[in-house]
């Protein structure tokens, strides 16, 4: 397989390698396709420093000290459907485009943190072309054994359509409390003729008559930060459904070291925006009262305020039999 394009003039480029070490993995567990899409992809990029990476700092803490950032919750519900209708009408008025489909939040020619760092992609596409490789990388590690795979805070659907492409053969359902949400979904199975159905489904207020099994995977892509502390309802409605696999692709407050200035600063706007908190304590806790078993936990690339794509994997354990009960 050829390895990712090298450096030019002052740039680094993200390897293989570095996929590899962010995964927590090595290069040789990394399935082809992703090594394919690092080749494919342009990861060059300048880390920030002296003035520039100042530039930035202030920016972020402008933003920290004024009254705009709207905090998360259930009052956001018609925000999330006016901006999936956005969406879906750029995505109907343009021939159906999946790159209409991109969420909006998605910032071109941003900054991006890295290792600690503000780095400066070159290419404007650079936090879209991570994000499939990461997705290949976990769907294609942790979903092959399922018939059935569940996004929950689905979005656009790009998440289930990049399922799809790996595992046609396996049936799909995307949930949202967005009613455009769940149009896109149901646009893209007839469009793409996926073994895909969407349904109406509130985090916040979860939905007891939605089936799971041992034979369904369950992941959520950004969806729980909206949660804030608020996400028990949601964790005990899943140890209930008991699916055979949980991946979290979720800012997550706790990877957030505070005393660096970056990890300091993402920890604050999350406070700021009423984001996930203590999901991590919790899972540990359940880990550690033999309810469930975390099988990684990793953090990766973040955007301009927070580690964005950090990860957690986990497994409902089997129901364990209670002494004199048959």
């Amino acid at each position: 397989m050829q390895r990712n394009k090298p450096a030019l003039g002052n740039f680094h480029t993200l390897t293989i390698e570095d996929f590899a070490n962010m995964f927590k993995t090595s290069v040789d567990d990394i399935p082809a396709v992703c090594w394919d899409l690092v080749a494919r992809s342009d990861f060059r990029y300048d880390v920030l420093k002296g003035v520039e990476k100042n530039e930035v700092i202030s920016r972020v803490f402008r933003v920290l000290h004024t009254d705009s950032l709207k905090a998360s919750g259930p009052h956001r519900r018609q925000d999330w459907e006016t901006g999936w209708a956005e969406n879906l009408e750029g995505y109907l008025k343009n021939s159906k485009d999946l790159n209409h489909l991109i969420p909006r939040f998605v910032r071109q020619k941003e900054v991006v943190r890295f290792r600690d760092e503000y780095i400066m992609p070159a290419d404007a596409s650079f936090e879209t072309s991570f994000v499939k490789v990461l997705r290949y990388y976990l769907f294609l590690r942790y979903f092959s054994p399922f018939s059935r795979i569940l996004e929950f805070g689905c979005g656009t659907g790009l998440n289930l359509v990049a399922a799809s492409e790996m595992f046609p053969e396996k049936e799909f359902v995307g949930l949202d409390w967005s009613e455009a949400s769940c149009t896109i979904v149901t646009e893209l199975a007839h469009s793409l003729n996926i073994n895909l159905r969407s349904r109406l489904f509130d985090m916040f207020s979860p939905d007891e008559t939605l089936e799971m099994d041992p034979n369904c995977a369950l992941f959520t892509v950004g969806a729980m930060e909206q949660l804030g502390e608020n996400f028990r309802p949601f964790l005990d409605f899943i140890l209930k459904k008991r699916p055979g696999i949980c991946l979290n692709i979720e800012v997550i407050y706790e990877l957030h070291d505070k005393n660096s200035l970056l990890g300091y600063m993402g920890a604050a706007y999350m406070e700021k925006r009423n984001y996930l908190r203590g999901l991590l304590p919790y899972l540990k806790e359940l880990e550690n009262s033999g309810n469930i078993e975390i099988l990684e936990i990793a953090r990766t690339i973040g955007s301009l305020y927070h580690d964005a794509y950090c990860y957690v994997v986990w497994k409902v354990k089997p129901q364990r039999q209670v002494e004199g009960c048959s």
